[in-house]
């Protein structure tokens, strides 16, 4: 029996019917959202707020984003914020392109195939980076936190530590996913180059 042909292929395809319309509703938040922070930023309060600064705060569990830009920030931080904010929405967009296109395959039938694979892979290596920068990102906030003093944030090792625990463990999560989905392609492949 093809691996391809099992009897719950019709459950999977119902079921991704659902994730496909989620996923092109995510797709247009994403690029409204990254098409609209630019615009934010420019409007939100000038002030004396750093770069060093902001990163300093941002570690604090209970200082949100838009809190900060009350207090008002520099030009050269609304520049930087945009240029970081809408290269995340690209690779975050990019990482639902392929999830779209994933699901796209198992809509049509075909979960254990090439096609189903790359697409799997390439939004797992995108998100992968995703989650590198974010941490790096936060790695950096609690070194300046420690490193300017004055700046007033109160870095949080603890929570960068779960952070960082619960990233490792969708990883490797979605890993196992991605190692499973590649199995079913080799068994489809061996299924049906058997007489």
């Amino acid at each position: 029996m093809q691996v391809q042909k099992h009897a719950r292929i019709a459950n999977i395809r119902k079921l991704s019917r659902y994730f496909l319309f989620l996923s092109i509703f995510a797709m247009a938040v994403v690029a409204i959202g990254g098409a609209a922070f630019p615009f934010i930023m420019m409007m939100a309060p000038s002030g004396d707020l750093t770069l060093v600064a902001y990163l300093a705060k941002a570690v604090t569990v209970n200082d949100g984003f838009y809190s900060l830009l009350q207090s008002g920030i520099t030009t050269d931080l609304k520049v930087i914020a945009s240029v970081v904010a809408t290269l995340f929405c690209v690779l975050l967009e990019f990482v639902l392109i392929h999830i779209n296109k994933l699901l796209t395959c198992f809509y049509e039938g075909e979960i254990f195939n090439r096609n189903a694979i790359f697409h799997a892979r390439r939004a797992f290596n995108l998100n992968l980076i995703l989650v590198a920068g974010g941490l790096v990102i936060e790695i950096l906030a609690i070194i300046l936190n420690y490193t300017q003093p004055g700046a007033g944030g109160s870095g949080d090792i603890g929570h960068f530590l779960g952070s960082v625990l619960d990233q490792l463990t969708w990883i490797g999560f979605f890993l196992l996913l991605l190692w499973s989905l590649e199995i079913g392609v080799d068994l489809n492949e061996e299924a049906e180059l058997t007489i």
